[in-house]
């Protein structure tokens, strides 16, 4: 029996992938926290929606067990999310929590996210502090 592989990203495939030109929609999660658990299954379907779009990544991390440079991401609550254009533009994703939403979001910013200041940190200082 085939074991289905994983769609979501662990945090060092994401890192390495987020260096690159791609966009990425990242979950700050904890374990415990019910709203990320029933963010799951629709992460996991917005990941199946781009599975055949490889500039696309849908990421998760574990922030109560990894370190992460939070100048660049403000994670105050559970889950935050953000996304990054593959101008690099770092944007914080506040609309609902919809498979629909999410794929709406992402394909209107794939190419311009964030007017905001800290939509405006780009992969630079995101890289800096790795």
């Amino acid at each position: 029996m085939q074991r289905k592989r994983s769609l979501l990203y662990s945090i060092s495939t994401w890192l390495h992938r987020l260096v690159s030109l791609m966009l990425v929609l990242l979950e700050f999660y904890a374990p415990w926290c019910g709203h990320c658990q029933k963010l799951v299954p629709i992460l996991d379907e917005v990941a199946e929606s781009y599975q055949s779009d490889p500039s696309v990544v849908i990421a998760k991390l574990d922030a109560t067990a990894n370190d992460f440079p939070r100048d660049t991401f403000d994670v105050k609550g559970f889950p935050t999310i953000y996304f990054r254009s593959a101008s690099g533009n770092v944007v914080v994703y506040e609309a609902d929590r919809t498979k629909e939403d999410f794929i709406s979001f992402i394909d209107k910013n794939k190419d311009t996210a964030g007017e905001t200041k800290a939509e405006e940190k780009t992969i630079e200082s995101a890289k800096d502090e790795l």
